[in-house]
């Protein structure tokens, strides 16, 4: 905790108050105290947490590269994002914009994060597969689905399930 306090207290005396935002990821390979000692540290010192980092677990995974050190990210990673989003959510007591990230490949994927909490989505690993079209599909996909449940904006669904 005290590394923690240390440096976003030092990053935040660095910035002008105008500077820009402030955004922490995390890793997803955490203990329910560190979740909350990182909510609770992040309260008024960074603009948004960004959930989750690569894992540096290894679920059953298919690839001969599978033994490899190093972070793993794309779907490997998704379901323990979603849980790590939830998580933080409830930590956070919505306090602060959560950005989830983390084997996110579909409208699907991303509205089961944004219904957990997130309020942004990032994209990286199917981007690289699916291009940027991705994109485009991913927002049409949530409008759909949105609409579908009776939300009228992304900010009427963020954190639903976790209520």
């Amino acid at each position: 905790e005290g590394a923690l306090a240390e440096l976003l207290s030092a990053v935040r005396a660095a910035l002008p108050p105008s500077g820009p935002p402030v955004f922490l990821k995390v890793a997803p390979d955490l203990e329910p105290a560190d979740i909350e000692a990182i909510a609770r540290l992040s309260m008024g010192q960074v603009d948004a947490l960004i959930i989750s980092n690569t894992t540096i677990s290894r679920p059953p995974l298919q690839s001969p590269h599978a033994g490899e050190t190093g972070g793993l990210s794309g779907a490997p990673l998704k379901a323990l994002a979603q849980q790590r989003m939830a998580d933080f959510a409830r930590a956070t007591g919505g306090g602060l914009p959560l950005i989830g990230v983390g084997g996110i490949a579909s409208a699907e994927d991303a509205y089961a994060r944004i219904r957990a909490g997130a309020s942004l989505i990032q994209l990286y690993s199917a981007l690289v597969y699916e291009g940027p079209g991705l994109v485009r599909r991913i927002n049409r996909g949530l409008a759909a689905l949105l609409r579908r449940d009776g939300f009228t904006s992304i900010t009427d669904a963020v954190g639903v399930d976790i209520r």
